[in-house]
């Protein structure tokens, strides 16, 4: 007698995309985007995993946020290297099995360590920052980026985020290879 939970209908009705109705930014899963395209977005430079419909991928220019900018690049050796993806239709998008979280925001700011920005939308605004303390640099690398506006964003952990709570006589101390995000 055959294990029906195992058969190959069972994988494909249990793993398909499906469209949930949840708007621009939906999860397949915890740790698998999928963006349902009809204009552009931006997203982490090798996140998209696969895309079906009519969409273009263009890579950010090296000069197009500015001289400052290519020298972040230059004197790190890295960046927040992005990804315009313009168009009709569906990506997927995730990065080396990390957790995805999306976030809404509402004329807010958000500060994100650079390698955990996995996708936001073109209306919110950014501006990548280099970290300046060396203890930050040696821990999680050299940039974070800015996110301002409205719009979407989905950011990544390696395990479920926690939330600290700063005031000015409650101050927290993170490990800055443990931190993802912070209000800006």
């Amino acid at each position: 007698m055959a294990d029906n939970r195992f058969s190959l209908e069972a994988f494909l009705e249990e793993t398909r995309d499906r469209d949930l109705g949840q708007g621009l930014f939906e999860l397949e899963s915890d740790r698998m985007l999928d963006i349902n395209l009809n204009g552009e977005v931006w997203t982490k430079l090798g996140a998209m995993v696969a895309y079906t419909g009519n969409v273009r991928f263009e890579r950010e220019g090296i000069l197009s946020r500015g001289v400052g900018n290519l020298l972040k690049k230059a004197v790190s050796g890295e960046g927040a290297s992005l990804t315009k993806v313009s168009g009709r239709g569906s990506v997927f998008c995730a990065d080396s099995g990390k957790k995805i979280t999306i976030l809404n925001l509402e004329n807010q700011a958000i500060c994100v360590n650079g390698n955990d920005l996995l996708a936001f939308e073109t209306s919110l605004s950014y501006n990548i920052k280099m970290m300046k303390r060396m203890t930050a640099m040696l821990a999680g690398g050299l940039f974070n980026v800015r996110l301002e506006g409205s719009g979407m964003a989905a950011i990544t952990s390696h395990y479920d985020p926690v939330t600290l709570i700063v005031t000015p006589d409650q101050p927290v101390v993170t490990d800055p290879n443990a931190t993802v995000l912070w209000s800006g």
